[in-house]
This record gives C-alpha cells, sequence and structure tokens, in this order.
C-alpha cells in the first residue's frame, strides 16, 4: 500500500503507476476472500463512458529477447466469465494526460481461458492464470488492462488482479546487477496522483519553449563491453563517466547522445563501415533496453576507418583506432520554483485492543462485542474515509507465529467492519508482527499494549 505524499492517504499500490494518474487512479482493494494476498487493483473493464485504468510498473530485470519466460497471476470479474486482461511490454513508461483505452497499443499477451489453472468461487470468482511465452524484445516494462474501444456497459465493471509475477523458466540463476536499486526506487516513490514532470514535459513539448543552452560531453570507449564488470575494469575512467551520463539522463528535457563507431580492421572501407554501425546500434540498444533512455534521444553514425587516431601502419595503432565515441548533449534547466503544497489532514488511529481477542487467538470475543462496537461508532460515517488495518503482537514466540498471528486478526477486525457495512472504504489489511511495538515489551502492561490491531483512519478520498 502506498501512502501518497499529496493528501497523505492510501492512493495506489506500491511500485506501480497508473497511465493517466491526473484524470483516474489505481484503485487498490481490500479482499475478504483469501485468494493469494489480502488485496488487489481493481481495473475499469467496461464502463457507460470511455474511461479506462491501466497498471505499470518496471520489470526488476529486462526480458531477454528470446528468452523463455512463465507469467503467473490471480484474477477475478465482476461479472460470469473469465476476465480478459491485456499485457503489453515496453521500454519506458507510458503516461496520457486523459484516461481513454490505449487502443493504439499492441496487447502482446492476453489471458484466456485456456491459460486458468485453478479457480476459487465467491461474491467474486477468482482464477488464477499461468503461461509461457518468448520475449520477442528486451522490453523492461509491463502495462496491464483492456486496449480494446469496448465493450460498454450501463455501469462500471472491473477486473481484480493481484500477485503477478513474471520469471525467467528453467535454471535462473541471481537476478541483474540493478534489481534491487531498481526495487528501492519503485518503493521510495509516493507522489501518485500527478504525471511525473519529466513526461509531462514531453507531452507538452508542441508548446513553444525557449531555446536552453547545452553542454555537451564526449566518451570515449572501447566497445559495447564498456557495459560490463570486465569492460569497467579495462577503462574505469570512461565507465566512471559514462555513469554520471546515465544518471542525468531525462527524456522529457531535450538530452541527446550521438554514437559514432571507428574501425580499423583489416579489410574493405564498406567492410569497417558497417562494422562500426554495428558497435554503435549495440550500445544504443543496451541505453534503451538497460537505461531508460528512447531511441527518438539517440543518433549512431558509423565512420569506418576514415578517422584514425593512431598510426594505422601497426597493430597497436590499428587497435586504437578501433573505438567509440559517445556525445551527450544535456541541457542546462533553470531551477524549477517549488510550489507549496497543501498540509494533509493527519490519520487517526483506533486501537482495539488485545483483549477483544480470545486468548492466543484470532478469533474475536462474541462477549465484548459491544465494546468493539462502542470502538467502530468513532469511524466517521457522514465523511469520506479510507480505511488501513494493521495487526500487531509482543515478542513472545517466533517471528512467523508472531506475524501470521498478527495478520489474522487484522483480517477478522476487517470481517468484523465489513458486516458492518464498511467494506467498501477498507484499503488495506496487513500484519506487522512484533515489529512496530508502542512501548517495551520487559513486562506484561507493555506486552498487553503491544498486543493490538490498529484502525488508521485516513480523511478524504484520495
Amino acid at each position: 500500500m502506498n501512502i501518497c505524499t499529496e493528501f497523505n492517504a492510501p492512493c495506489s499500490p506500491s511500485a506501480w503507476e497508473s497511465v493517466a494518474p491526473e484524470s483516474m487512479r489505481l484503485d487498490y482493494m481490500y479482499n475478504p476472500v483469501p485468494v493469494a494476498g489480502n488485496n488487489f487493483i481493481r481495473l475499469v473493464y467496461a464502463a457507460p463512458n470511455r474511461k479506462r485504468n491501466y497498471a505499470q510498473t518496471q520489470l526488476l530485470c529486462p526480458l531477454e529477447k528470446g528468452r523463455k519466460y512463465r507469467i503467473t497471476l490471480v484474477a477475478g470479474k465482476d461479472e460470469e466469465g473469465i476476465p480478459e486482461l491485456d499485457f503489453h511490454f515496453d521500454t519506458a513508461y507510458i503516461f496520457r494526460e486523459f484516461a481513454n483505452p490505449l487502443t493504439e497499443l499492441q496487447a502482446h499477451l492476453k489471458m484466456e481461458a485456456g491459460d486458468v489453472i485453478r479457480s476459487v468461487k465467491g461474491r467474486i470468482n477468482f482464477y488464477t492464470f499461468q503461461r509461457e511465452f518468448t520475449a520477442a524484445e528486451s522490453y523492461g516494462y509491463v502495462l496491464i488492462g483492456n486496449f480494446q474501444e469496448g465493450p460498454f456497459s450501463s455501469e462500471r465493471i472491473y477486473n481484480y488482479v493481484d500477485s503477478i509475477s513474471i520469471a525467467p523458466v528453467g535454471e535462473q540463476g541471481l537476478l541483474c546487477e540493478n534489481a534491487v536499486k531498481i526495487k528501492e526506487r519503485l518503493y521510495e516513490q509516493h507522489r501518485r496522483h500527478l504525471i511525473p514532470a519529466v513526461f509531462y514535459r514531453r507531452l507538452q513539448e508542441s508548446l513553444q519553449r525557449p531555446v536552453l543552452p547545452v553542454k555537451c560531453i564526449t566518451i570515449l570507449v572501447k566497445d559495447e563491453k564498456i557495459f560490463t564488470a570486465r569492460g569497467r575494469a579495462l577503462e574505469p575512467e570512461a565507465a566512471a563517466r559514462l555513469d554520471s551520463v546515465l544518471r542525468l539522463y531525462d527524456p522529457g528535457v531535450g538530452m541527446k547522445v550521438t554514437i559514432t563507431g571507428h574501425s580499423a580492421k583489416a579489410g574493405s572501407y564498406n567492410f569497417n563501415k558497417v562494422m562500426s554501425l554495428e558497435t554503435a546500434r549495440k550500445i544504443a540498444d543496451i541505453l534503451v533496453y538497460r537505461s531508460g533512455f528512447n531511441y527518438d534521444d539517440i543518433a549512431i553514425d558509423g565512420k569506418g576507418n576514415t578517422m584514425p587516431r593512431f598510426d594505422a601502419s601497426t597493430e597497436e595503432g590499428r587497435e586504437g583506432n578501433t573505438y567509440v565515441t559517445l556525445e551527450c548533449c544535456i541541457p542546462q534547466l533553470a531551477p524549477e520554483p517549488e510550489i507549496a503544497q497543501a498540509v494533509p489532514p493527519k490519520p487517526d488511529t483506533l486501537v482495539i485492543p488485545d483483549v477483544l481477542f480470545r486468548f492466543n487467538s484470532s478469533e474475536l470475543n462474541a462477549k465484548l462485542y459491544s465494546s468493539l462496537d462502542s470502538l467502530i461508532q468513532k469511524i466517521p460515517r457522514e465523511e469520506v474515509i479510507q480505511l488501513q488495518l494493521l495487526g500487531h503482537t509482543d515478542n513472545v514466540g517466533a517471528d512467523e507465529y508472531n506475524l501470521d498471528l498478527s495478520r489474522r486478526r487484522a483480517m477478522s477486525v476487517a470481517e468484523y467492519l465489513r458486516k458492518k457495512g464498511l467494506e467498501q472504504v477498507i484499503r488495506h489489511v496487513a500484519g506487522m508482527g512484533e515489529a512496530s511495538p508502542v512501548t517495551g515489551n520487559d513486562t506484561p502492561e507493555g506486552r498487553r499494549k503491544n498486543r493490538r490491531v490498529e484502525i488508521i483512519i485516513y480523511k478524504g478520498a484520495d
């Protein structure tokens, strides 16, 4: 669950982005039926208007072209029948100002009835899908939703998605080098209701903008091996300069990279021309698929053997004349003025004490329902709110047991709230185990206070 900075309230699942965050957010809903997890993403499948929302994220590791992968997910639908979900892979995020159907996108995968391996019947029928596919390109991003113009409906029909996994088939080995950094960056994103500035500027690029001063940096490398550990070790200075440029890349402000290959191998001019172009193309592909660059921002050229840097009559000289230059031109932007943000209301917390549960159990004590009802009456009914439920325990017992007990207790309270008509405002239910005590666990009184379920009440729809 993501607590967004704009409203200090639950607003979307962490690490997932809405395609049109200013027009239609991602709903993250409490799931009373344990299928895969306790929550799911809710995506519009059909509606009386054209509005449609989509879920997208960056993969921890880009797909490898030609490699086989297995995708597994749980999905449900408001009405009878198998949920229809399209998957689109890309080299970058896709953002739009308006929540219209993305009919221009290609559905690389579509979940069908033949992909169902398990089903759970209930108020919403949930299905576990699984299928294998071969990556057509080295894509680094995935987008989920319905890309078709229709169907239309007199009311909104939703698909519900949970527990998505895309993993290589067979021997997997370690994750790629940047996986941990990518995951950390995805979970650090808490601004969920605005199109990121970098993409917004790209959407507004038709507007007249002042010509900005440009600073160009030229980096000379041997070849595409500069992106490998061995290549970096051979050219540490070039690798460090390249890292600095990659961190500065911003596709929305006009940063351009010109990659020029040079080749002085034995052979004709035409042969060296082709070889130098091929090396430049390899580096361009790496920048796009591994570092998030756009091909629109990259120009490639091959000079063959026409621009030697050393004496071409020696073997050492010819080796030195085979190289690549990367000219990175970065507009020097003026700092954007800071806009004061309205302070969102602080959430209230309602504490359900340990005494309202049976001893060492997640079952609520029926004899104390009146006490529980008096607490629940403090939840505002006349205001727009959202609820997050977190279970906690003391530190007595095994970590895994405490984590499971805290989760089950939170789920029991959520089920009780559902019966009281509050299901639609429950956004997140989770167990924290013994990780967040309110006081020390060295006394019976302290341990009693730490055994609790917190109902966090956020004011507002977002």
